[in-house]
């Protein structure tokens, strides 16, 4: 049975595989899962994108350069002074001697080719947006705080993923072990049923109880196996580990509570990451109403041009000018009431699940602690029915020896024992389990390895 004082890890042979405890287990699965890399990831490019967008409201200048040829034309209506003008100059012909003038045409046009480079450099400076630039880079702001907090959310469900399958490990282990004993068990008292019918000293029908009690615990333990063998394949590829993993950190159980149910709640409260992810839902909001809010503000540039011009053509001369422009929208494509009354709608949804949060939160932690209140509480309580299990089977066997009772009370005594043990590591497993899910549910899985330290109840390691 399991002592009521700690017990050290106990290994007879050293099994094989990669030694790993869960804390290591745990900062590697964060290494390797595609869900946390993922979201590292995209928090580190929302970070990127608010940074970039920091200098929004400050200076730019661009340089621009051109090269080619420019054709032009000047195309003048001459027509009125064709017609005032040429009569004149038919009768001035005739009384004038010389060569005579000829008529005023009435169109003129020319056209000209131009080379052209030009090298400028043009610069624009926001004196004055309305607060737009600001609420874009607040907007970038918020989205980086939401991928963080996606970030911290994916970590702690990972958390106790790897506590489920790590754990789930051993539980597979002890069933495992526990089925393989009651196996062999079973195999001795048919053994010893066999030499008993063989003396006539039992019935026939008595062997074959035990020749059906045998088949069904073989049949047990290899379920059993499977079972280990389906946990551990699951560790180890959530892991992505080459080689099978070895779980180092014992199943525990506290024979105090961990901290009182108002601890768990206020942690919650504090640091569950739905909390980060609802402030810069919020940041967001107000940003959007800030943006829609400003749309008829003027926006007010200070801008500067400066282009060198070369060409052939002296008519083309280097240019500049400098300035303040101001525009401002009076009329739009686009109904930005309606646009500012959706900036409300998402405040007050924020809001809203702002006020969900504060109750779900509460009720889920405190869903949990009891959980892990009723596996402690059960674990403690198994330790008597251990106790008579074991006590029973001594007896039962005892009895067969003297033909006081039957194979199947034999059978049936060494079946409640492996039943007895295995729902004792059950209860300690789903202890285990409840406490990660408290912690993932206050917002603090990580101090998981630190409760499993300070455990005043370990389940021995099993020695494969």
């Amino acid at each position: 049975m399991f002592g009521a004082t700690a017990v050290a890890a106990q290994t007879a042979a050293v099994p094989p595989g990669r030694p790993l405890a869960f804390d290591e287990a745990l900062q590697l699965a964060w290494r390797v899962s595609g869900q946390v890399q993922g979201a590292r990831l995209d928090a580190e490019a929302k970070q990127l994108q608010a940074q970039a967008l920091e200098r929004l409201d400050g200076p730019a200048l661009n340089l621009t350069g051109f090269a080619g040829r420019v054709k032009t034309s000047f195309d003048l209506d001459l027509s009125r002074v064709a017609g005032a003008v040429n009569p004149v100059l038919g009768g001035v012909g005739p009384v004038l001697p010389g060569p005579d003038l000829p008529p005023v045409p009435n169109r003129w046009r020319t056209e000209r080719v131009v080379d052209i480079t030009s090298l400028g450099l043009g610069a624009s400076w926001p004196l004055y947006t309305g607060g737009r630039l600001q609420a874009v880079q607040g907007l970038a702001g918020g989205r980086a705080q939401e991928a963080e907090a996606e970030r911290l959310d994916a970590q702690d469900k990972e958390a106790a993923l790897v506590a489920q399958r790590y754990f789930a490990v051993q539980l597979a282990q002890r069933a495992a072990r526990v089925r393989s004993e009651a196996t062999a068990g079973i195999a001795e008292h048919h053994r010893m049923a066999t030499r008993l019918e063989q003396g006539g000293l039992i019935a026939r029908a008595e062997r074959l109880r035990a020749d059906v009690a045998l088949d069904g615990a073989r049949r047990d333990e290899a379920k059993a196996r499977s079972d280990l063998e389906i946990a551990r394949v699951a560790l180890d590829r959530l892991l992505a580990s080459p080689q099978p993993v070895r779980p180092t950190t014992p199943l525990f159980v506290h024979r105090q509570p961990v901290g009182a149910l108002q601890s768990f709640v206020d942690a919650g409260l504090a640091h569950h990451p739905a909390w980060k992810k609802i402030d810069s839902k919020r940041e967001q909001a107000a940003q959007a109403l800030r943006l829609q809010g400003s749309e008829h503000a003027p926006t007010v540039l200070a801008v500067a041009n400066y282009n060198l011009n070369h060409g052939k053509d002296k008519a083309v001369e280097p240019n500049w000018f400098f300035g303040v422009m101001m525009s401002m929208p009076l009329v739009g494509r686009i109904d930005k009431a309606k646009t500012r009354e959706a900036a409300r709608l998402e405040q007050q949804r924020v809001e809203v699940t702002a006020e969900q949060a504060g109750r779900d939160i509460p009720t889920l932690i405190e869903k949990q602690w009891r959980a892990m209140e009723q596996a402690r509480v059960q674990f403690l309580s198994m330790g008597s029915t251990l106790e008579l299990s074991q006590e029973d089977l001594r007896l039962q066997t005892a009895s067969f020896q003297q033909g006081q009772s039957t194979s199947v009370d034999v059978t049936d005594a060494r079946l409640r024992l492996a039943k007895a043990e295995i729902e004792r590591t059950q209860a300690a497993y789903e202890y285990v389990m409840a406490l990660a899910r408290l912690l993932e549910a206050s917002g603090q899985p990580q101090r998981l390895p630190e409760l499993a330290a300070t455990a005043d109840i370990v389940l021995p390691l099993e020695a494969e």
